[in-house]
Parts: structure tokens; sequence; C-alpha cells
């Protein structure tokens, strides 16, 4: 009833108990106001002020129960509120008192840790998520922690290490705040998984380490790479000199092993900082592997078991395949190295598909289609202190002498470059995955047409040398000269600019990718070509990898010599470039396949079938 129903009933009520005491007053009297009409309005008074009193109680009970109804729903809706933000959230929910029993866990949460709602309430949050040695450490950082949390009005942000049900370890980051409600102390926490984000900077930085080191080494390695070139061809000179002077050529053997050590170095560093001019094809991994596998039979140790587990289904995967086949069996010998009482090493192969953050994971370059090689092995172990830096270039635990610390190092820079990752797993007494993954082919890739390697053929041809090294300059004309080749020399790119703006004729353009000015050999070799289609182009370099990344489409298909190189290598690459056909517009015409023997077939049976029709008469 409303409040002013309540007094109008109230009023009317005193009116009618008036009259009514006033009119039985004067009907027993007989007289006018006296004593029996105060007692009567004295009545009147006392029953109008408990009616009042009444109708107050009466007032404030409404009120207090449409006050009631009101907070009830209120709290309905902010407690439909709350369970909906909870319910919707990204990041998980938990709520415990201050003992650290669970009153509240989220869907999330359980898609988070593994435990059920059911499973977790009234559970003890620290026996659940924190492994059984840490334990009670854990209990007192939160016993120091809850007076601060109590006075931090925005609450705290902390990271940790939890485990999931199914023993696995995840890194979380965690927003707590405190609320004391109804005389209890509760603790709410929101947990976010930075298991994969925290991978991911670790390989940034990992990544930054590496390109630093890369620049560092891929520099060193292209200098060392100059002189090499000419060590390695002026000794050739040497050794066919003294080739009747048995203690001449004794020496000149040593410093060719010496030189060729030094290339295979090089070649180390070049891979590990990323700059080795990699020849990427489609490769059968499964076949790969079980070559790998008889090789390990008849080289290893008995005691040591290999197991391949190939999926018959496997991708053929896009790489350069003596960089893979050399990284695999650096591994091995690893696995080797780390089993010398013995033990298991498999070879495993399958086809994954990363998304985006699978694929930053494990460092692969795009997300996509991947196939996957792993090697186990069943050894000491890697470490934790040092799990970190096998990556590393120069960094081995080996013995002094038994290994340069390149290796791991070589396997990384192959890998990256060639668009893929890796990642690795060790613990120490129980063995050791490397897990290599590599792009999956999409298209079948040419593969350039074998050579005699043992025939050394020279030409007539006239080339343009371009070359910023004085020492290499001078060497390779020489070269180039006993193979009977004219040769005009240039220290770099505005040299040669010049030679060809003087309209000489020249049939191959042989030139350094990397050139100190202006422009590079890349470049040079497009604008050149770009004005004499015909123009046949030989690169050379022994730090190649950028600029051949840079390259247009007019010197797409031009093939690179590698630094430091021999005279036979030489040769052949002259006569690979020299030697392939090209049509009017100076691309290309595939060898050694011609449809010339197909073209001459056709027209003659043409002139045969023209011979052989009978003419009509007019």
């Amino acid at each position: 009833m409303k409040l002013r129903g309540l007094l109008t009933l109230a009023m009317i009520a005193q009116v009618v108990v008036t009259a009514v005491a006033l009119l039985a007053s004067q009907a027993v009297t007989g007289t006018g106001f006296g004593i029996a009409q105060v007692i009567a309005l004295a009545v009147s008074g006392a029953v109008a002020l408990l009616l009042a009193r009444v109708c107050m109680r009466a007032i404030e009970t409404s009120q207090n129960k449409r006050v009631a109804a009101q907070l009830a729903e209120q709290a309905q809706v902010g407690a439909q509120l709350t369970q909906a933000v909870i319910k919707t959230a990204l990041d998980a929910f938990v709520q415990t008192d201050e003992r650290g029993i669970v009153l509240e866990w989220s869907l999330q949460a359980e898609a988070l840790t593994g435990w059920t709602r059911k499973e977790a309430l009234g559970s003890d949050v620290v026996d659940l998520l924190i492994a059984e040695p840490l334990r009670e450490g854990f209990r007192q950082r939160m016993m120091r922690l809850l007076p601060e949390l109590s006075n931090a009005p925005i609450g705290i942000r902390f990271e940790a290490s939890l485990v999931h049900r199914n023993g696995e370890a995840i890194l979380i980051e965690a927003s707590s705040t405190s609320l004391h409600l109804g005389g209890r102390h509760l603790i709410n926490t929101f947990v976010k998984d930075v298991t994969r984000r925290h991978a991911a900077e670790e390989q940034l930085i990992q990544a930054q380490k590496m390109e630093a080191v890369g620049q560092l080494t891929g520099g060193i390695a292209h200098e060392f790479n100059n002189m090499l070139t000419v060590i390695t061809g002026t000794i050739e000179i040497l050794a066919d000199a003294v080739k009747d002077n048995p203690p001449l050529a004794t020496i000149t053997k040593l410093i060719s092993e010496a030189a060729d050590r030094g290339a295979a170095l090089t070649s180390s560093l070049l891979s590990f900082a990323r700059k080795q001019a990699l020849q990427p094809a489609e490769i059968d991994v499964n076949e790969l592997l079980e070559e790998l596998a008889k090789l390990l039979l008849a080289t290893f140790d008995k005691k040591i078991e290999i197991v391949t587990k190939l999926d018959a289904k496997a991708w053929l995967a896009f790489a350069d395949r003596g960089q893979l086949s050399a990284a695999l069996l650096n591994l091995a010998i690893n696995a080797r190295d780390a089993m010398l009482a013995g033990g298991r090493l498999t070879l495993t192969t399958r086809n994954v598909v990363f998304g985006v953050r699978e694929a930053v994971a494990v460092g692969a370059g795009y997300a996509g289609d991947y196939v996957e090689i792993e090697i186990a092995d069943t050894g000491s172990g890697i470490p934790p202190a040092i799990l970190e830096r096998i990556f590393d270039p120069f960094f081995s635990t080996k013995d002094v002498g038994k290994g340069t610390g390149l290796g791991l190092s070589m396997v990384f820079g192959f890998v990256k470059q060639s668009g893929g990752g890796i990642k690795v797993t060790s613990e120490e007494r129980r063995g050791t995955t490397f897990t290599i993954y590599l792009p999956k082919a999409e298209t079948s890739t040419l593969r350039p047409a074998g050579y005699d390697e043992r025939k050394i053929v020279g030409g007539r041809e006239t080339i343009l040398c371009v070359e910023d090294d004085n020492d290499v300059r001078q060497y390779v004309t020489v070269q180039l000269e006993s193979l009977g080749y004219k040769v005009i020399p240039a220290a770099n790119a505005a040299e040669a600019l010049a030679v060809a703006a003087e309209s000489k004729t020249f049939d191959l353009l042989f030139t350094d990718i990397v050139m100190a000015g202006g422009m590079n050999g890349r470049e040079l070799a497009e604008q050149m070509v770009a004005a004499r289609p015909s123009l046949r182009v030989l690169f050379t370099s022994g730090y190649a990898y950028d600029s051949l990344h840079a390259q247009g489409r007019a010197t797409l298909d031009a093939p690179l010599l590698t630094k430091p190189y021999r005279k036979a290598e030489l040769a052949r690459m002259l006569r690979r470039s020299l030697d392939t056909a090209v049509d009017s517009a100076g691309d290309a015409i595939p060898t050694p396949y011609s449809v010339q023997a197909d073209v001459e077939g056709f027209l003659r049976r043409q002139a045969t079938e023209d011979n052989s029709r009978p003419r009509s008469r007019k």
C-alpha cells in the first residue's frame, strides 16, 4: 500500500473515532462539553497515535522490502555481469581465500591447467598448479604478498611457472587483486599463458644475437675468401711447375690441403652467418635419411642402435641437399659422441602444418607446410646452463682439438637461410632431440646439367672481368688468359660501364657481386644486360647471400661461382655460361635438350606429304 493511502486511512479513522466518542458522551450525559468529552478526545488522540505508529511501521516495512528487492535485483544483475565478464575473458580467472583454497574456477582456467571446475573447487591452488619441490617456497611468497596486495588498490602483477595436469610446464603472467567481503579476504586472479610469447622473445633475442655475430663473421669470411682464391689458384700453377721435383711437390700439396681446410672453415662461417649461396631444390628427406642411416650403420660403433621412423607420406622439402646432408651428419656425430657407452639414435620424419604462433615458436619463416626431421639420441644430454649457447659460434663442450665449435652454428645458419626453423630439447642423462623444420617444396626445380669436372676446357671469347680486389683481379686475368680467353679487366662498376660505353665487344661479363662503390655486381649486370640482351653473365662472390636475394629478372638464372675456386671450376662455369643457347631476345633456351631435330623432322614430313598429295586442276 502506498504512503498516501495509509495516511488518509489513518486520518479518517481518527475522525470517525472522535465523532463516535463525542456522540456517545453527549448521549450518556445529555450535557455539553465536560470531563467525558476530554476523555473522549484523549482516547481519540491515543488511537490516532497508535494508528500513526502502525502506519509508520507498515511504511518502513514496505520500504525495506522494496529496497531489499532492489538490492537483490542489483546484486543478481551484478553477479550475472561478473560471470559474463569472467566467462568471456580471454584470460583464466581463479578466486581463492587467504589460505589459497579455490572458490571460483573459470572455463579458461580449466583449459589452461587441465583441472575441471569440480576438481578445483575446495582444493589448495598451490597443490594443483605448483611443482611439489617448489610448493612450500611458493606458499611463503604468497604470505609475504598478502599485506602488499591488501594495500595495493590496483593489485599486483607477477610471472610464475605452473605445471599443467599432464605435467607440462606453463609460464604464466598473473594479475591479482584483494577483496574484503562479509568478513572474508578474497583474492581474485586473472591468469594469462605467456609460454609462446616468452619463446618468441627468446627466438628474437637469439636471432638478433646471431645476426650481429653473423655480420662480423660474414665480413671476415668475405675477405678471407678473396685471399684463399689467390692462394688456391696460384698453388695450382706452382704445383704444375714443380711436379717433377718431389720435395717441392710435397710442399705445394701441403699448402693446397691447408687452403682447402681454410675454405671449409669459411664455408662453415658463411653457413652460420646465413651468407652462403645455397642451391635449393626438391629433396626426398626419407631417401636422404635412409642413405644417412646406411652410412651411420657402417661407421658407428655397434653399441649404437640406428632406428628410422619415416613417414611414407612425407612431403618433398625445398633446401640445399648438400648442406642438409652435412647438417644431419653433424647432428648424428654429436649424438654419437654423447653415447660413448652405447644407446639409440632415432631418425624421424613427418609432415607438420604451422599457424603463425607455431611458426614463431620454432623460429620458422612463415606459417604453412613444413617437413619435420627429428634426430633423437639417448645420450648424456645437454646441461640447462649451456643449452641456450649451443648455437653460438666457436662454443664447444668438447676437448681442445676435438671440435671447432662451428658445427651447430652451421646447422642453425643453414636452416634459417632455408626459411625453416630448429628447436632442441634435452635432459641430462636422458638424451637430446634436435628437430629441423624445412619448407615444403611447391614446384619442381630444374637442376643444372652435369659437367665433367676432370676436363678443363678453355675458349677464345672475350671476357669483361670486374673485380675490386687487385690481387684477385690479377690472378683471374692470368687464369683466363691461360685458358685462351681475351680479358678486359675492370676494377669496379664504373670502369666496366666505361668499357661498355666505348662499344668494345665482349661475350661474357664475369663480375664479383660485392664491390666497393655505389653499384654492386648484380646491379652492374642488370644495367649491361638491358643494353646488350644477348650478353652472358657469370657471378662470383664469397659473400653473396644478400645480393642474390636482390637480383633482378634479367640476370635471374645467371650462375654463381663461389670463392675460393680452382682453375677447373672456373673453366667449367665459363663454358656453362658461354655454351648456353639464347634466343634473339637474350633469353636462355633450356639445354641440353633442343627442339631443332624435332622441327627438322616435322618439316621433312610436311614436304613429303605435300609432294605426295594430288594437286587440283584449275
